[in-house]
């Protein structure tokens, strides 16, 4: 077995190809899973009127019909911000559209916000936990959106990427970093693997580095670094 000297170059690539996994790992959840066809989708669309006249409803009742049709808007682009009481989840961004051709009605601010040379009768609007409707609400509660997948799988990897810059900043060798940890070699690039594993010339006998033990010390938590690169297999199978 080769010594193989950690370098600057090595942690780097180390860490790279820890991100890498994770975009891999995330990849099956990039589709949004608020369709147009779902209840919820359809709650929104139900609703999102009423939400954006919350703040003063007499007045949309008390405009001429030719400022309102000013107001009619084709679509909406719709942030979701993520409640509050669902750590765990992810804003989710829509795209709402009212079937056969109809019109949604907007408050000024909201009609007004996505309108543009390139975005034409496009309203623009964020929805937050006060007004979203029951199934909404059970829908994140329920924490299976991709989005929040999504936001789990980063986590998980940020975690490893942090725990390995950590980790080898403490040895000197990938030979060592590997033998206290053999879980870190899942992230070290193919090419130091095989230089690792290289026959290498007999060289005359040296004293051990003294290199102290830090797992423990760390906290490091091997089955995460074991999961997350499970996780990445997975994806990419």
């Amino acid at each position: 077995m080769a010594y193989v000297r950690k370098t600057e170059t090595l942690v780097s690539e180390i860490l790279q190809k820890v991100r890498e996994m994770s975009r891999k790992a995330q990849e099956p959840y990039s589709g949004k899973t608020l369709t147009d066809d779902s209840a919820e989708y359809n709650a929104i669309r139900n609703c999102i009127e009423d939400v954006s006249w919350k703040d003063a409803p007499q007045l949309k009742q008390q405009m001429p019909k030719d400022w309102l049709d000013g107001l009619k808007s084709k679509n909406i682009d719709l942030k979701i911000i993520a409640p509050e009481s669902c750590p765990d989840s992810a804003d989710v961004s829509i795209h709402l559209e009212q079937p056969n051709d109809g019109y949604f009605t907007l408050s000024p601010a909201h009609a007004a916000a996505g309108q543009g040379y390139y975005s034409g009768t496009r309203g623009k609007m964020e929805l937050h936990e006060a007004d979203f409707p029951p199934v909404l609400m059970a829908w994140f509660k329920g924490g299976k959106s991709n989005e929040s997948l999504k936001k789990s799988i980063e986590h998980k990897f940020n975690k490893v990427e942090n725990q390995l810059r950590s980790f080898m900043q403490q040895h000197a060798s990938l030979n060592t970093a590997i033998k206290e940890m053999p879980e870190i070699e899942h992230y070290v690039p193919t090419a130091y693997i095989e230089k690792l594993h290289a026959v290498s010339p007999p060289r005359g006998k040296t004293a051990p580095r003294p290199e102290k033990t830090t797992v423990e010390e760390l906290g490091i938590d091997r089955d995460a670094l074991t999961s997350a690169a499970v996780a990445h297999q997975i994806a990419s199978s």
